[in-house]
């Protein structure tokens, strides 16, 4: 585990100290954001889910990867409605607080931890959950709302342009069918999702770089622990009480450890959170879930 979270973290560093000392233009963060959005994160997503048998993943399988989010939903909400939750915050909690980097970083890590065979059940796993993320989720964010929230058209622009949750479903309706795909495609895209690893994580550097987390830390814990260790709770628990355990669970358990996705960033403008405490949470949670995949790599091995 040493040697992985070591890559990962010279990977980052390097983006990082290009942005610092101007290897590349402010303008490149843009532009590598874009391609991968677009580009070889829908194109590595779409080959990996095509080549999983979904057929043989079971109920199981899907429940362990849906449950604990919707616990976790529950939760918030409760929280809210027992009082013990500013309404502002709980809104922004019960979509941040289940909505994980299982893409530019939880891609990386399940490959690197588990081989490239991981990549197909984390497209998978990650493409169910933001089916729940993005209905069940954004139900609750307009039912916890005291004042004005905006509307529904929001929601739709977002899942309008969410490219890798279309060449999510584009895969799971592919290979459910066993519809065959063209190998000229298939092979193109191949080449294009091979760019994806190593460029996310460096682009996550670049990211990262004058970014600070100051203040909010009540807040900041608060969604830390729920992201970090709640989640990730729920997840075992779930997955003891239905005996779920093997490469699927595994792959599955690492990615609801995932820290907050950036993507959560882009909601937060659209829908009125507090985005200078979203940004926060993504570079928060980014920092610590690294010395913290050492005790998720231990709880895995000796539970699942």
């Amino acid at each position: 585990m040493t040697s992985i979270i070591a890559d990962l973290f010279i990977i980052i560093v390097i983006g990082w100290l290009f942005r610092k000392y101007r290897l590349v233009p402010a303008v490149a963060e843009n532009a590598f954001n874009q391609y991968l959005y677009y580009a070889a994160l829908p194109a590595l997503t779409f080959v990996k889910i095509v080549d999983t048998p979904l057929k043989g993943l079971g109920i199981d399988f899907l429940l362990v990867n849906t449950l604990p989010i919707i616990a976790l939903m529950a939760v918030i909400t409760g929280l809210w409605r027992a009082r013990l939750l500013d309404w502002r915050l709980a809104r922004t909690a019960v979509i941040v607080a289940v909505l994980g980097n299982t893409v530019y970083l939880g891609f990386p890590v399940v490959s690197m931890r588990f081989g490239e065979w991981a990549i197909g059940y984390a497209a998978v796993l990650g493409s169910i959950q933001n089916v729940f993320i993005f209905t069940l989720g954004f139900l609750l964010i307009n039912v916890i709302c005291e004042g004005s929230c905006p509307g529904i058209s929001s929601l739709k622009r977002i899942v309008l342009h969410n490219i890798v949750l279309w060449a999510s479903v584009s895969g799971l309706i592919i290979s459910w069918f066993a519809v065959p795909v063209p190998g000229l495609i298939k092979s193109a895209f191949s080449y294009i999702g091979m760019t994806t690893l190593p460029l996310a994580l460096f682009t996550m550097g670049l990211n990262l770089y004058g970014k600070r987390v100051s203040g909010n830390f009540r807040k900041l814990s608060l969604i830390a622990g729920l992201k970090l260790f709640v989640l990730p709770l729920f997840y075992l628990l779930t997955a003891w009480l239905l005996g779920f355990k093997g490469g699927a669970a595994q792959v599955g358990y690492l990615e609801a450890c995932m820290p907050v996705a950036v993507l959560n960033f882009v909601i937060a403008k659209e829908f009125d959170f507090d985005a200078d405490l979203v940004s926060q949470s993504i570079i928060f949670t980014t920092l610590i879930f690294f010395p913290l995949l050492y005790l998720y790599d231990l709880v895995m091995r000796l539970v699942l």
